[in-house]
């Protein structure tokens, strides 16, 4: 029913454009991905067989300019081959759980250069250190929210707010604000940001980013713990070189009530010398050091929170730091060398190497006794995408972990059980436009 509900939906809306000064257009987009996982997002053990499996993303969007007023509707379809819910012995019918509305929102023109963007959209902001699309997971990243935006000269300023509930629960008794979403817990209450970008000259610009975020109190909506990230960017793009920096400190509350007093720092270089790509780059996540044991410093919280950044383009393709909890709280520091290659006929090819290390000393989660500091080892990334059509992409890849004592202990899994880490994909993704009025 869902199905064909959407099906109906974009019929009507193509039925129904007939004002010759609107213009519709109608995308989609497939995704198929094949993965050979044993070691991504998780820590293998000996006896763990690698997972083989193909995912495919499917999205259908609907997009409406009538100059002053735009509508984009994104219906999204994620599955793995094989999983559905209803089928046969011998066929696949559907999964009744895979399709959802990845983006739906309203687009009001305020004046010639502000809007007002309303609904559920995607927020993309600087190297997306913070807020991101997180587009390599097949479900993406949205956000229900308002987004006032103006551009002036070289100024662009932008202010979000946003406010999460459950499904209105009024009538028997059942009114209430509680924010119970079982069996997802610490879902965001309220996302709310500030960003501000200058412009300096065509091809580099400083920005500051503030948000503030909201976290229930074990569904008592009576408390709400409110974070403030606030920090800045800068990006300088020269015709043989650029650069990227980056550096936010956190304060308020944390997801658990403790006082925030964390930070992010990065920065990254590459140079172009003709078809190669060499560039490097250094990413610090705070943590709370082990070490420290004065009341001052323990009742605080120093692990940096990134928030809805981007983390496999970032650190590792194996996602092994996502998390706080990846380093039982320690933050890393991440340097990472890379070289790519622009080759004429077959796309680009690139290396990726990262070191990681500790930020601070944790206690050994097998040994509560013993801390723990220093390198947590390195990762190695192979990667090629060949663009073989305008719309169409192929992306390949291959990634695995060197790992050392330090990264088993302070992933809680002994030396002697660990074994190598490794995660391979093979992607297709086509994005064709079906249908385009003209104005």
């Amino acid at each position: 029913m869902k199905v064909k509900s959407a099906i109906l939906f974009v019929a009507s809306l193509l039925a129904g454009s007939t004002n010759s000064m609107a213009q519709l257009e109608l995308s989609a987009e497939i995704r198929p991905r094949f993965e050979l996982n044993h070691g991504h997002a998780r820590v293998p053990t000996i006896g763990q067989d690698a997972v083989a499996f193909v995912s495919q993303r499917t999205r259908l969007n609907v997009s409406h300019n009538a100059g002053n007023a735009q509508f984009f509707f994104g219906l999204q379809d994620v599955r793995v081959w094989g999983d559905e819910n209803q089928g046969t012995r011998t066929s696949s019918q559907m999964n009744t759980n895979s399709l959802g509305i990845h983006q739906a929102w309203l687009k009001l023109g305020l004046t010639e250069n502000s809007y007002l963007r309303i609904g559920r959209q995607e927020f993309l902001y600087d190297d997306q250190r913070l807020l991101s699309a997180r587009n390599w997971p097949q479900f993406g990243q949205t956000y229900d929210a308002i987004l006032y935006s103006k551009v002036s000269n070289e100024w662009q300023f932008d202010a979000a707010i946003s406010y999460n509930n459950d499904a209105t629960k009024f009538g028997a008794g059942t009114a209430n604000n509680h924010f119970l979403v079982d069996p997802i817990e610490q879902r965001i209450r309220t996302l709310n940001f500030l960003y501000i970008k200058r412009n300096i000259g065509k091809q580099s610009y400083l920005s500051g980013l503030a948000i503030l975020s909201g976290y229930q109190k074990e569904k008592q909506s009576e408390t709400i713990y409110m974070m403030a990230t606030v920090g800045g960017h800068f990006q300088m793009q020269r015709r043989f070189s650029d650069v990227k920096a980056n550096y936010y400190i956190q304060r308020g509350k944390s997801q658990k009530g403790k006082d925030m007093r964390s930070h992010f720092a990065s920065v990254e270089a590459g140079w172009k010398l003709g078809r190669l790509r060499p560039g490097i780059g250094v990413d610090v996540v705070s943590g709370n050091d082990a070490r420290e044991t004065d009341p001052t410093y323990t009742s605080r919280e120093h692990a940096f929170d990134l928030l809805y950044g981007i983390r496999f383009l970032r650190y590792g393709r194996l996602n092994q730091y996502v998390l706080p909890s990846s380093t039982a709280g320690g933050g890393w520091v991440d340097v990472y060398p890379s070289l790519s290659r622009q080759t004429r006929k077959y796309g680009t090819l690139a290396a990726e190497w990262h070191f990681f290390r500790l930020h601070s000393a944790v206690r050994n989660p097998l040994n509560q006794s013993e801390l723990l500091e220093g390198s947590l080892g390195s990762e190695v990334n192979l990667i090629w995408n060949y663009n073989l059509k305008p719309n169409l992409n192929l992306n390949a890849g291959f990634a695995w972990y060197l790992t050392n004592e330090n990264f088993a202990r302070v992933k809680g899994v002994a030396p002697d059980q660990l074994a190598k880490p490794y995660y391979s994909w093979l992607m297709l993704t086509y994005k064709p436009t079906l249908f385009r009025s003209e104005k």
